[in-house]
């Protein structure tokens, strides 16, 4: 290959390409579809599980290190480092000692962990990031192969791990590649509390003969403050949903961190509600809790303790995690800025209060995030202020029944959001009924134009707006019964006639 990108700089003895600059779209799909099927299919597992869930059979082991997953791709003789979002390495010292190992070898892609050492602790995944802008740490780099995805050209996923691991230990020799050991469901907790408890590497990566694929971590806690929260009606009784949490920026807006609903007693739901109930802030974003109905805002002054397992920064379609920043004010409440890029937390459990913490960003900052994961900073958004959605038509009917008024209503809404994450138009329908074992319901349906839109509208007046259904407000009327068809006149009978006499 005689050129991986057009857009090279000159780095570390090589040169390297930033996001997007892999000149190769087939190859670049190909490192997108590796990570979408196989990466981001792990599945996590807790610690203390290890030995009741890995199924039986032999298990390949090997620690998870802090790194970033790149590829080294061999074409034509020639070698580069590629990410999945398009950044490239090219003739630095280590691409230079990885080809005197491949000499001879044919074309391949190989999967693996680029790490940048440190000189005192265990290297993170954010050392990697700072060393594409510090030369002296980039000639540190060290690639630990642990997955063959072509080799000759051909793809190999589909032969079993073994045979894959074999042929790397061939390539790259045992010590080259991510050290693995194979074993049984106790062993695999054996090097768990050897490797990770131990301190010694980020997690435990383990794959079976039946090609699942597990990764087991330690858990972590964050602080983070209560922004908003959901409720929810159990019987007669109201209780607390989810906690909405936030953490706060160097600058003092706040990040959306997301909800945490698990982790609370029902004496708690019903003690947590009635505190947040006395803190009621205004808002100018409105944010839907997982009852389908809007979260309540409070001001930004309880710290909470959530436990998760891990953090995601992008989602399936492999684009960046984004979630609303917030600006907070205490006469005007909370306004919005804009997504920014963001990790997301996976398995968040609540934990416990904390009242010895304060809301801020030296006990409750982003930093708690940026610490464990890197964020794609050159693609990441800035806090200007979105486009103010528009309502551009609400229809509301309701039904009075055995003294219960039951309300059904939608509402079509321009979000004015460009970008392939926003449609351009948002139907929602709400059905309220008081006697039903679930008496909200909603649905979100998307248009890509006002016809469309305005089709579905039509559809959904027909098979939900009935007899009985009055409009509320300046609402249409409900439609009127089809009138009956008029009898045909009858024919008037021709008279009989009279024999003759």
């Amino acid at each position: 290959m005689s050129e991986w990108s057009t857009s090279f700089v000159p780095y570390a003895g090589g040169r390297k390409a930033l996001a997007g600059g892999l000149a190769d779209a087939a190859l670049l799909d190909r490192l997108l579809r590796y990570k979408r099927q196989v990466a981001k299919h792990y599945r996590v597992l807790e610690s203390a599980r290890i030995e009741a869930v890995l199924p039986k059979g032999t298990m390949w082991m090997s620690p998870k290190l802090d790194g970033e997953l790149w590829f080294l791709v061999r074409r034509g003789g020639d070698l580069a480092l590629c990410a999945h979002n398009g950044r490239v390495l090219h003739g630095i010292p280590l691409l230079k000692t990885l080809e005197a190992k491949l000499t001879g070898a044919p074309d391949l892609l190989v999967a693996g962990e680029l790490v940048a050492p440190i000189a005192d602790g265990r290297p993170r995944s954010h050392h990697v990031a700072s060393a594409f802008g510090d030369e002296a740490l980039a000639k540190a780099f060290v690639f630990h192969p642990f997955d063959l995805v072509e080799d000759a050209g051909i793809d190999v996923l589909g032969k079993p791990y073994g045979e894959r691991l074999a042929r790397l230990h061939a390539l790259f020799g045992e010590a080259g590649s991510i050290a693995t050991v194979t074993g049984d469901a106790a062993a695999a907790a054996s090097h768990y509390r050897e490797w990770v408890a131990a301190g010694k590497h980020e997690g435990l990566v383990v794959r079976t003969e039946q090609n699942l694929t597990f990764k087991i971590k330690p858990h972590f806690t964050l602080d983070a403050v209560v922004i908003a929260y959901g409720e929810r009606l159990v019987g007669e009784q109201r209780q607390l949903r989810e906690l909405s949490l936030g953490l706060q920026r160097d600058d003092g807006t706040w990040q959306v961190l997301g909800t945490v609903g698990g982790g609370f007693s029902e004496e708690d739901r019903v003690a947590w509600l009635a505190k947040l109930e006395k803190m009621p802030a205004a808002s100018s974003f409105r944010m839907a809790n997982s009852e389908g109905t809007l979260s309540r805002f409070v001001r930004p002054e309880l710290v909470v303790e959530v436990r998760c397992s891990d953090l995601l920064v992008s989602d399936g379609d492999d684009l960046p995690m984004r979630r609303m920043a917030l600006a907070w004010d205490a006469a005007a409440g909370w306004k919005p800025l804009g997504e920014q890029i963001t990790a997301v937390m996976l398995h968040p459990v609540f934990q416990r209060a904390r009242d010895d913490k304060r809301p801020d960003a030296g006990d409750c900052g982003l930093t708690q995030l940026t610490s464990r994961v890197q964020f794609e900073s050159d693609t990441m958004l800035t806090t200007a202020a979105p486009g103010s959605a528009v309502l551009l038509k609400r229809e509301v009917w309701s039904k009075e029944l055995k003294g219960q008024v039951a309300v059904r209503k939608y509402a079509l809404i321009q979000p004015n959001k460009p970008g392939r994450d926003h449609p351009p138009l948002v139907l929602f329908c709400t059905d309220f009924s008081p006697g039903r074992a679930e008496p909200l319901q909603t649905t979100l349906r998307t248009a890509a134009d006002r016809a469309s839109a305005d089709a579905q509208i039509a559809a959904w007046i027909e098979e939900n707006i009935k007899k009985g259904w009055n409009p509320a407000g300046a609402g249409a009327p409900a439609p009127a019964a089809a009138p009956a068809a008029e009898a045909a006149p009858k024919k008037p009978r021709a008279p009989k006639k009279k024999a003759d006499a």
